[in-house]
């Protein structure tokens, strides 16, 4: 076999391997929708963070972490609950009331716990949410 053929062989075996990653869960997250300028021109940002909430960058990726595996972009939540309005807004992220914790060991605990009045419902599920144990190198240790 030539050169000009192993190359054309190697980019066939590569482009199935990446139509491939469609099959396999790969997901392309959605651009984040825009407000239009006439609206953005009237924000006026604040001159200083000082009064902010502060997220260190590995708080932020434990939390980024955990919430991409406990809800991930785009999936709908499946429920046995008579009511599909449920499943729907346990489905919408900000439905969840979140907190991170760090341990003195360097782990974050992340907590999802649903409020299902955030989408004008006054139901009660007694197993909507979720607490995440994710280390320092971006690993979910356990999830309870």
């Amino acid at each position: 076999m030539t050169l000009r053929g192993l190359r054309a062989l190697g980019l066939g075996f590569l482009g199935v391997g990446l139509s491939g990653c469609g099959l396999l869960g790969y997901h392309k997250l959605p651009m984040a929708p825009r407000a239009p300028e006439a609206e953005a021109a009237r924000v006026h940002f604040p001159e200083s963070f000082d009064n902010a909430t502060h997220l260190p960058g590995p708080m932020l990726e434990a939390l980024s972490l955990a919430l991409n595996d406990f809800l991930p972009p785009g999936r709908k939540v499946q429920s046995n609950a008579r009511d599909p309005r449920i499943a729907e807004c346990l489905s919408r992220r900000d439905t969840y009331e979140t907190r991170v914790l760090r341990s003195e060991d360097g782990l974050f605990f992340i907590s999802f716990i649903p409020d299902l009045s955030r989408c004008g419902l006054d139901a009660e599920i007694l197993d909507g949410g979720a607490v995440y144990c994710v280390d320092g190198q971006g690993r979910i240790v356990a999830v309870h």
